[in-house]
């Protein structure tokens, strides 16, 4: 494992390499001493001491002594001897990346017990980069990379629905996804849970949005307008071409922005380097696209356009 040799680093990005996900732990947002976290999440412990011990047994039962966990912040609002005496019970070694309500103890004693401190990080597990925040990222580098990143903040999960935060979750990559407690049974997820929900929320996102797998190192797209959709023998032998080397995706969107936010959404599902291109009626700047003539429809001459731009330099 390497690591900077700053015991705190507030404002760093820390890049932490592990050759593989074995005994990787990610948390966040047990609230420790929160009374009111119960009743604001509808969390299912009689009282703030009852939550205490109930998260401290999730926690060993799910993270070993040798275990390294990843503690994405909120970790508990209280006293230093409170906190400290929780941390002493803890399995494993903990980083912790800042939460909102971390910030109002960076100088009370019980920041030491971690191993790391720091506002963000970057790890490496073998070959897959996971960034590391409390807050969740809308945009953030590598998401049409297969970069994932890691949250908490916005306590979703089957019980904790009335958050201010919950309308804009529709707005995450499928790589993104929610390590907090609230939407992980009361406990620390692993690496290869974590794995196996990405893995999964792409796989649904893919097959939400009409895109088949994929097994060529370029997955390439192609977005076709529906109001030019070929009608005629010439059209539709034309549009055969173009459909052999990828899929295809309907794409109704009569101005830029929406267009524009659905297909990066599209791409964004895509393992590998994605190229596309789409075909319709009025032309846009930000990603590649033939202008086809509504009247005249699908050509030839359109077709040979289009899969210049798919076969050319993604």
């Amino acid at each position: 494992m390497e690591k900077t040799t700053d015991k705190y680093a507030f404002a760093k990005v820390v890049l932490t390499k592990f050759p593989d996900g074995d005994n990787l732990y990610f948390t966040a947002d047990h609230h420790f001493g929160h009374a009111n976290i119960i009743k604001f999440n509808n969390r299912p412990f009689r009282d703030v001491d009852d939550m205490n011990e109930k998260l401290i047994q999730r926690w060993n039962d799910t993270v070993p002594s040798g275990g390294i966990v990843f503690h994405l912040g909120d970790f508990c609002l209280g006293s230093s001897a409170m906190a400290m005496d929780i941390l002493e019970r803890l399995n494993g070694r903990i980083y912790l990346i800042l939460g909102n309500h971390d910030i109002r103890n960076i100088k009370q004693g019980w920041m030491a017990r971690f191993e790391y401190v720091c506002q963000q990080m970057t790890i490496r597990v073998g070959d897959q980069s996971v960034i590391l925040n409390h807050n969740p990222f809308l945009c953030y580098g590598g998401s049409y990379r297969d970069v994932w990143q890691l949250f908490g903040h916005v306590h979703s999960g089957p019980f904790s629905c009335s958050g201010l935060d919950h309308p804009r979750l529709k707005m995450l990559f499928p790589l993104q996804y929610d390590v907090g407690v609230d939407n992980n049974e009361y406990r620390p997820v692993s690496f290869a849970g974590v794995k196996a929900k990405i893995e999964s929320q792409v796989a649904s996102a893919r097959a939400a949005a009409g895109l088949a797998v994929n097994g060529d190192r370029y997955s390439r797209v192609i977005f076709l307008d529906p109001s030019i959709r070929p009608v005629t023998p010439a059209q539709q032998a034309a549009f055969a071409r173009l459909a052999a080397v990828g899929e295809v995706v309907e794409m109704p969107f009569s101005d830029a922005a929406s267009l524009t936010e659905a297909i990066s959404r599209h791409v964004a599902l895509l393992q590998g380097e994605a190229r596309f291109v789409y075909l319709g009626t009025a032309p846009y700047d930000d990603f590649r696209c033939v202008v086809v003539d509504r009247n005249t429809g699908l050509t030839e001459g359109n077709i040979d356009t289009a899969l210049t731009i798919l076969k050319g330099p993604a």
